[in-house]
């Protein structure tokens, strides 16, 4: 019974958010990572970044939310992901920085708190394809509905441990634990 339930895991973490779904929204929402040592974003980051320029390039949302908090490393993710965007043409007026996001249920209700202020009813959010499950779970527990993903094309070596993680993460989440 429990391989059963780990492929089926790993089926729904992997193969069922591979595939962007975007379309017009209110807002897009990057997940933060790793800031590096020198406050630059990671190269897992970057790539996120990256592809919420792409989304928002296309017209697909007019605001872009950053949310991070300040690792150990001494930088806030949500301050680092900003200051990306802008030095790549992003307008300062269309990033919302979240650097209350200490982790992906934080960002969820933080975000769903900027959305109800603010009258938004549709998100975009943006991480690796292995996240995106937990990270939608945590949205629609937060009160969040209408919800799109997208991920970068990017794969590192460190990606198999966080599909194990996200086994354990994605039931935890589900359960509702704390």
């Amino acid at each position: 019974m429990i391989p059963i339930i780990f492929i089926t895991l790993i089926f729904t973490i992997i193969l069922l958010n591979a595939k962007d779904n975007v379309f017009k929204a209110d807002l897009i929402v990057v997940l933060g990572n790793k800031v590096s040592p020198s406050g630059i974003p990671s190269r897992g980051l970057a790539v996120r970044l990256n592809k919420a320029i792409e989304i928002y390039q296309q017209g697909y949302a007019p605001r872009i939310l950053v949310s991070g908090g300040t690792g150990k490393e001494g930088f806030n993710e949500a301050i680092a992901m900003s200051n990306y965007l802008i030095a790549r043409g992003i307008p300062s007026s269309a990033i919302i920085r979240d650097t209350e996001g200490v982790n992906t249920r934080a960002t969820a209700n933080n975000t769903y708190l900027y959305m109800q202020k603010n009258h938004l009813q549709s998100a975009i959010i943006v991480s690796q394809y292995y996240h995106i499950a937990r990270t939608k779970l945590a949205f629609k527990r937060a009160g969040i509905k209408k919800i799109g993903q997208a991920s970068p094309d990017y794969i590192s070596g460190k990606d198999f441990f966080s599909v194990i993680r996200e086994l354990f993460g994605y039931p935890v989440y589900w359960l509702n634990i704390k």
